[in-house]
């Protein structure tokens, strides 16, 4: 017996696969290009295990300083100018 890609048996299962291969990539892709809401911009060791950064969450800043046993805000720096990089005003 011999099995012809064109029965509709083939057809189906390899539109399943294909379905399945789409949706896999798709997901794939959003998970990669997902926007993270915390980042870590600057960072800079202090020596002895201390370093100071700056994180940032969706568009708010905030120095931070951190230590084997501590972290520490240091301060809530301005947010941060649009992702364009443009100036409003120019």
């Amino acid at each position: 017996m011999e099995i012809s890609m064109t029965a509709p048996i083939c057809r189906g299962v390899l539109g399943r696969i294909l379905q399945l291969c789409r949706v896999k990539v798709g997901l794939m892709w959003r998970s990669q290009h997902k926007r993270r809401s915390l980042l870590i911009k600057e960072t800079a060791g202090l020596g002895e295990r201390r370093f100071v950064a700056v994180l940032q969450f969706e568009r708010q800043r905030f120095l931070i300083g951190g230590s084997p046993g501590s972290v520490t805000l240091l301060a809530h720096l301005p947010e941060e100018e649009s992702e364009t990089g443009c100036n409003e005003n120019a």
